[in-house]
């Protein structure tokens, strides 16, 4: 597994698993990264199409910032207009991927909770750790938001919530960014 990362974070990232780690302060991941079956794009910019260059055919490159395509305005029930639209948009990244062999697909991420029950299960077992930047008391969430726009957070920003607000099911905390 590859990733990007600033300089500081770069034992970071390593210390969570990735092979490969490129400093995006100095050096090009499509110049560094290479035969990869799967990119997940994070990151607005030209992003998407450099990821293109690590990649081999028959791989796949699933954005989560975009652009839609028109296979979630279908699963969506969206009508023939914003279809084309979502066409048009994706136009030039499929169009990118399929000379390169890959599949581009747009996921829109969503709270679910099967899936965050899945995410809890994983948790427990260890098999994945969050990375916790800071905790802040539920009061100071402005505070927070002002720490997540410097963007600095090397991981999770957490809100608290006061005792008397948990619920049976919760746990305290809600992530914020």
């Amino acid at each position: 597994m590859g990733s990007t990362t600033s300089t500081a974070n770069v034992e970071l990232v390593r210390g969570l698993g990735a092979d490969e780690v490129v400093d995006y302060k100095t050096q090009a991941f499509e110049e560094v990264l290479r035969d990869y079956d799967a990119v997940l794009g994070t990151v607005r910019g030209d992003g998407l199409e450099k990821a293109l260059r690590i990649v081999k055919p028959g791989s796949h490159v699933v954005s989560l910032i975009g652009p839609p395509d028109v296979a979630f305005a279908r699963a969506r029930g969206m009508n023939v207009v914003l279809k084309l639209v979502f066409g048009l948009l994706s136009r030039k990244i499929i169009g990118l991927a399929k000379r390169r062999g890959a599949e581009y697909a747009f996921h829109f991420v969503r709270p679910d909770g099967s899936q965050l029950a899945q995410i809890a299960g994983l948790l427990e077992t260890g098999s994945i750790r969050p990375v916790i930047d800071r905790v802040f008391p539920f009061l100071e969430a402005k505070q927070a938001l002002a720490y997540l726009a410097q963007g600095r957070a090397r991981g999770k920003v957490v809100l608290q919530l006061p005792i008397n607000a948990i619920t049976s099911s919760g746990n305290g905390t809600d992530s914020c960014g």
